[in-house]
């Protein structure tokens, strides 16, 4: 639980930026659904529609981007891929909205939880496109500067995430689905041990091998003396700084 205060006054269009969670759907697809199940990790299906206009589905998933355009109560998609949406909203009050996707022949009923955590451009989203290539499998082995180029802006990513919670004024933190190798706590960051390494994270990179590598030199990263603000009592303003010293130290 973070105490943030009150948050701010939003138009249409940036209450609809903001991440989507599904919590129920009527004749779902499989990137719909939670107990969707492959090599052990499990789906935590989404929406994120982004300020400028960018549409991420499933962002703790399959992740799948695209743009989108909204016109009264219709959200127009086109993915990267080259499949089309429409999304229609048939209902929204404060904190869920529920909308039917049109795709090909699908008509599937999306009941949406509202996450009320904003971010006020692309430029600081975690889940725009460039600040989440860090999650893509590479094709090839990386050397080691291209390890310590994801491992940065895996740093990055989760400060991003972090600052859009204080920002928002958002009182609870969803990780569910993320990929990670970070134990958070109020004034300490460690790395889970190799048996407890999240699947997810290790997807990320080329091999197994690769993963346990980069695992090794985030530990070695947070090893070294970091400034933390023991005044501090909210514990993601006191981490956030800490993050940024850690981008730097990549």
């Amino acid at each position: 639980m973070v105490d943030n205060g009150t948050p701010k006054r939003r138009d249409s269009f940036h209450q609809l930026c903001q991440y989507w969670e599904v919590s129920d759907a009527e004749r779902p697809t499989y990137r719909d659904l939670y107990d969707h199940q492959k090599d052990g990790v499990y789906n935590y299906p989404g929406i994120v529609f982004i300020s400028d206009s960018t549409l991420v589905e499933n962002p703790r998933g399959d992740i799948r981007y695209g743009k989108f355009s909204l016109k009264g109560n219709e959200i127009s998609a086109i993915f990267d891929d080259g499949a089309k949406a429409i999304y229609i909203i048939d209902e929204k009050q404060p904190g869920e909205m529920m909308i039917r996707r049109e795709q090909t022949e699908q008509s599937t009923v999306l009941h949406l939880k509202s996450s009320n955590v904003f971010y006020e451009t692309a430029e600081v989203n975690p889940y725009a496109k460039k600040n989440s290539l860090w999650r893509m499998k590479p094709a090839a082995p990386q050397n080691e500067a291209e390890l310590r180029l994801k491992l940065k802006d895996c740093v990055k990513f989760y400060r991003y995430f972090f600052q859009g919670h204080v920002q928002s004024k958002s009182d609870e933190i969803d990780f569910a689905g993320l990929p990670t190798c970070f134990k958070w706590y109020r004034g300490g960051i460690f790395v889970h041990s190799e048996k407890k390494l999240d699947q997810k994270w290790i997807d990320c990179f080329y091999s197994k091998d690769q993963a346990m590598i980069a695992r090794q030199k985030m530990q070695d990263i947070l090893q070294k003396k970091y400034d933390w603000d023991t005044t501090q009592k909210n514990w993601l303003k006191q981490l956030i700084p800490v993050l940024t010293q850690v981008e730097a130290q990549l």
